[in-house]
């Protein structure tokens, strides 16, 4: 009779647990209890942003034309600000070009530390390079915020180049881009 007792103070209280604990932590730090909406929100946040929305992630970014060494754009879901600088600059063909790419909070400007990302060069919507193929992994991380990627264009003509931003602070996010176009003499 006790066991039987006992099995039914264990439902009792584990169901109890269930239904009232759990909720609570809903909107809590703990990843695996979070909902998408509150992992939205909480991506948000972690961006420093006040109007991130996954809605907003799903726009087509508009491409930025570069005219200058320096040039900068918010991602499509505004979680981060990207800022693009090319030495040297303009872009010649089989020189080495660097691209410095400092990820920034948008409602500070302050660097964005802890960013899992990507950079990828296409001409003619054909992709002619990919950072994180280079390393064989699936994306790349910046523990700065700030890194710098070489390239060297063997054709002159009109490129692509696509920022892919997929994590910030080790929370993943919504793969949100920054489109930039550059020409190469």
């Amino acid at each position: 009779m006790s066991k039987k007792i006992g099995m039914i103070c264990f439902i009792i209280c584990f169901s109890f647990a269930i239904l009232v604990f759990i909720p609570m932590f809903k909107d809590s730090g703990f990843g695996f209890l979070q909902t998408s909406n509150t992992l939205n929100s909480t991506n948000a946040t972690a961006a420093n942003s006040t109007n991130a929305t996954a809605a907003n992630s799903t726009q087509i970014p508009k491409p930025v034309q570069i005219t200058s060494s320096d040039t900068k754009s918010a991602t499509n879901g505004t979680s981060v600000d990207i800022d693009l600088q090319i030495k040297p600059f303009p872009v010649t063909k089989n020189v080495d070009t660097q691209f410095m790419i400092t990820f920034l909070q948008p409602s500070t400007q302050s660097v964005q530390v802890h960013v899992d990302y990507d950079l990828a060069i296409s001409k003619m919507n054909s992709e002619v390079f990919r950072a994180s193929s280079k390393t064989g992994q699936p994306l790349l991380h910046t523990a700065e915020g700030i890194v710098k990627i070489p390239y060297k264009f063997d054709q002159g003509g009109q490129y692509s180049v696509q920022i892919s931003v997929m994590g910030i602070n080790f929370i993943p996010i919504k793969t949100e881009q920054a489109l930039f176009d550059l020409k190469v003499s």
